[in-house]
């Protein structure tokens, strides 16, 4: 239960991997999603710490567990994602607005710096904060698990017990991994500290002080670089947004091209299913050739048979007429119509 880009998904994949969880990510829990949780499952979900979600926790047994990061920090993933991801605007279903302001936008605009002051800013930078000053939540730290997995999930260990498998043995979770799979640059620098290289200092503290009580709250404090100017600014947003879209298209190049080898042996499997289902046919039409001449012969066997039956019934017809009469001199008649029956 944390602030949207602040690493959830990252370590959501982690602890999963080495408690040997099943895993959720949602943006909303209704009541029939609760009662069909598994019991050992991790679920992701951006949702304050509001008395009825509160009272599903504890009747589910659910430990909470957020994770802080640098709110500056945050503020520029939410900057780059946005662009790729156009569902964020489920976010916390939508209070505070959306980030449809931020499309086009650099990190010391105008357009970003409103976007960081207002009330959509301030809606998400609560969901870790006031998660943080629950006692009953555990807390971990973006730029601790970063530094090192094991020394930053200490809290975890400390209040659920050690995991089944060692953090550091989560190979397939590593940021480098997880960014070389990703559709919608979800997984960007994932540098802490990276707000340094992006925002001026002006900007930094004008962003900082409109969420004075976060950065009180998580511990974090503001100290952007004196030295970078707007334009250096700028420039290292360039750079870092042209290697991330050079980046996806070299992943979009390389899906294409799965895709049309999946797409070509997909039609080869189709054109030997077709040629074998022209031969099963033939073999059918075989069948039913020579079912139809069994189907002739058997009528014209019936045909016969038929006949047979009507000549003995009728010879028992006569017989009884025979019978019924005195005999007499037509005895032989009838003996006689008898025998040719």
């Amino acid at each position: 239960m944390s602030t949207p880009r602040s690493g959830n998904t990252w370590l959501r994949h982690l602890i999963s991997a080495a408690y040997g969880l099943s895993e959720t990510c949602t943006h909303e829990l209704n009541e029939s999603d609760w009662q069909e949780l598994p019991d050992r499952h991790a679920v992701q979900i951006h949702h304050g710490p509001e008395p009825s979600f509160l009272a599903h926790l504890r009747a589910h047994h659910a430990r909470p567990l957020t994770i802080a990061r640098h709110p500056l920090d945050v503020l520029v993933s939410i900057l780059q994602f946005a662009i790729n991801e156009p569902e964020t605007s489920r976010w916390l279903a939508g209070r505070g607005g959306d980030e449809s302001i931020l499309y086009g936008a650099m990190p010391r605009s105008r357009a970003f710096v409103e976007y960081a002051t207002g009330p959509r800013a301030k809606a998400l930078l609560a969901v870790t904060r006031d998660w943080w000053i629950r006692p009953d939540v555990i807390r971990v730290r973006y730029e601790e698990v970063v530094a090192g997995p094991v020394t930053g999930l200490a809290p975890l260990v400390a209040a659920v017990g050690p995991p089944a498998e060692p953090f550091g043995a989560a190979s397939n979770f590593t940021l480098d991994r997880l960014r070389s799979t990703s559709v919608n640059n979800h997984f960007w620098q994932g540098r802490p500290g990276l707000w340094r290289e992006l925002i001026p200092a002006a900007e930094a503290r004008e962003i900082a002080a409109a969420h004075a009580e976060t950065f009180a709250t998580l511990g974090y404090t503001c100290a952007p670089d004196p030295d970078l100017d707007p334009a250096a600014a700028d420039r290292n947003w360039v750079r870092l947004g042209g290697a991330s879209l050079a980046a996806g298209l070299r992943r979009a190049s390389v899906g294409h091209a799965a895709q049309v080898a999946t797409y070509q042996t997909a039609i080869m499997n189709y054109k030997t299913e077709v040629a074998d289902l022209r031969e099963a046919v033939a073999v059918r039409e075989a069948e039913l050739a020579r079912l139809r001449l069994q189907v002739a012969e058997a009528a014209r066997f019936l045909q016969f048979d038929n006949v047979a039956r009507r000549a003995a019934r009728v010879a028992r017809l006569l017989r009884r007429v025979r019978d019924f009469f005195p005999k007499n001199r037509t005895e032989k008649a009838f003996d006689r119509l008898i025998e040719v029956s």
